[in-house]
């Protein structure tokens, strides 16, 4: 199963949400796919005491418990798609709260004596992004996305980025439609 984390703010008029569909209408017919919306969850920051709560679950290896769905849910799947926005250097807060929610050791990660060893199934993850101007040398949640993924045991992850929507709106759509014929051949070339 291919587990798509959409974090598009913009729902359907986002460019990076049309950039994993691109993605999505390559899969075979008979990959099963599916979508958590995390504008449509009822996601919230962990304070204290949520956190409190989850370590007891921990604790209690009670891993079937409503709050580590999410975990669960990303642990099972083949296939990790994170679709989000780069906003102020990153992606938007709420893909970071989600993924607060999934990390969770005894579940998508755990230590054999010091050692961090990521329970994950999936072999690749992929990230699709879409940014007004330019990323530049950094890509500061390519790079975040990347380590979660090795912490996780995911051996493979891949960043695609449509850069420079927003610098001349009357090209945006020409951009997105080249950007995302260049990524396709790059993930062809992939597989």
């Amino acid at each position: 199963m291919t587990l798509v984390i959409d974090c598009c703010i913009r729902g359907d008029n986002s460019a990076t949400k049309k950039l994993y569909t691109s993605y999505l209408n390559t899969l075979n017919n008979e990959t099963a796919v599916e979508i958590l919306n995390l504008c449509t969850q009822p996601i919230t920051p962990l304070d204290a005491q949520a956190l409190e709560f989850r370590d007891r679950l921990i604790e209690q290896r009670n891993f079937q418990h409503k709050m580590l769905r999410y975990a669960r849910q990303f642990q099972s799947a083949d296939e990790i798609v994170i679709a989000a926005p780069y906003w102020d250097l990153s992606f938007p807060s709420l893909l970071k709260v989600y993924l607060e929610h999934v990390s969770v050791s005894g579940i998508t990660f755990g230590y054999e004596g010091s050692e961090c060893v990521g329970y994950c199934k999936a072999k690749r993850m992929l990230y699709f992004t879409t940014c007004g101007g330019c990323l530049g040398k950094k890509n500061l949640a390519a790079e975040y996305l990347e380590a979660l993924a090795d912490m996780f045991g995911i051996s493979n992850f891949y960043a695609f980025a449509v850069e420079g929507m927003d610098i001349d709106p009357s090209k945006r759509n020409k951009i997105l439609k080249n950007g995302i014929s260049r990524i396709m051949s790059e993930l062809k070339n992939n597989n």
